[in-house]
């Protein structure tokens, strides 16, 4: 809608997964960068966490899409309720017929599976919105994980309570049988903010300074406190508001117009409800890569 007004090839800050706009900070770069080796050098149970809004999901098909042809990656985005459930979804990811519909039974076509495999190929199970997950099932995981350490490497990323679920039994019983990874997902920093909103009106044929006033982008800075996910709801309803105004340039008043929109009554509840749930555009079903 807005973007002929102000010069943009496409919507820059949809809610999606667009790896063309994916942003690394330290962080997230240090966090795909553990992923990788991981999985590619079996280095065991791996954890990323990070408050919601902080890029973990498309980090997650950044990974998917830099991993070699040695790995098979399962990636489950809604996960399941029981080991049962789970261990029934990666034999359906891998293609592996069901026979027996019991958990011995899937149990035993999994580890029959990947005794035959390839020797150097790699199971790649990556579960996201991990802290859905009970703290007995992340420990049963946790268990297959260590005695298929050299077959399939675990990937969970969530939020910071996912942390706490893995911990809960102790983190000594973690550092037994392999080791684990975790990292974590910070916010961005002002500095960083005001570059990821550059970054990508770049890519659409613009620039911050040609569409923000500085105090704009201060505010937007401001109110988002590092998340990406607020930032991009935030430009987008700007520049939604802008073009009603025939303004080509989004200045504090547009901006302040947008915050006090989301903080009214009924917006407010719609926004953080849309924040804390994820992604409403974009529903993936489970991926593989073969």
């Amino acid at each position: 809608m807005y973007n002929k007004l102000y010069g943009f090839t496409e919507k820059p800050f949809e809610l999606n997964h667009d790896l063309r706009f994916l942003y690394l900070t330290p962080s997230h770069r240090d966090a795909l960068n553990s992923m990788i080796d991981g999985i590619k050098n079996r280095r065991g149970f791996v954890s990323v966490t990070g408050e919601v809004g902080t890029g973990k999901t498309t980090l997650i098909y950044s990974l998917l899409n830099r991993l070699d042809g040695n790995v098979k990656a399962v990636s489950i985005v809604h996960p399941p309720v029981t080991f049962k459930e789970l261990l029934k979804t990666i034999l359906l990811e891998l293609n592996l017929g069901i026979t027996e519909e019991n958990e011995p039974a899937f149990l035993y076509r999994l580890a029959k599976y990947l005794t035959r495999k390839v020797a150097d190929e790699t199971i790649a199970l990556i579960i996201d919105e991990g802290q859905t997950l009970s703290e007995d099932l992340i420990q049963r995981l946790h268990t297959f994980s260590n005695l298929e350490s050299k077959a399939i490497q675990v990937v969970l990323v969530g939020q910071p309570e996912l942390e706490d679920k893995i911990n809960s039994k102790g983190p000594a019983q973690y550092r037994q049988g392999g080791m684990r990874i975790k990292r974590h997902l910070r916010a961005l920093t002002g500095e960083e903010s005001t570059d990821y909103i550059d970054r990508r009106l770049r890519w659409v044929g613009s620039s911050s300074s040609q569409v923000f006033t500085p105090k704009a982008m201060s505010m937007i800075s401001s109110y988002a406190q590092g998340i990406p996910r607020i930032i991009n709801t935030l430009c987008d309803n700007a520049f939604h508001k802008g073009y009603r105004l025939s303004r080509k340039r989004i200045d504090a008043d547009i901006v302040g117009d947008v915050i006090k929109d989301i903080n009214g009554p009924s917006l407010k509840r719609t926004f953080l409800s849309s924040i804390a749930m994820g992604l409403t555009k974009f529903h993936p079903s489970a991926i593989r890569l073969q």
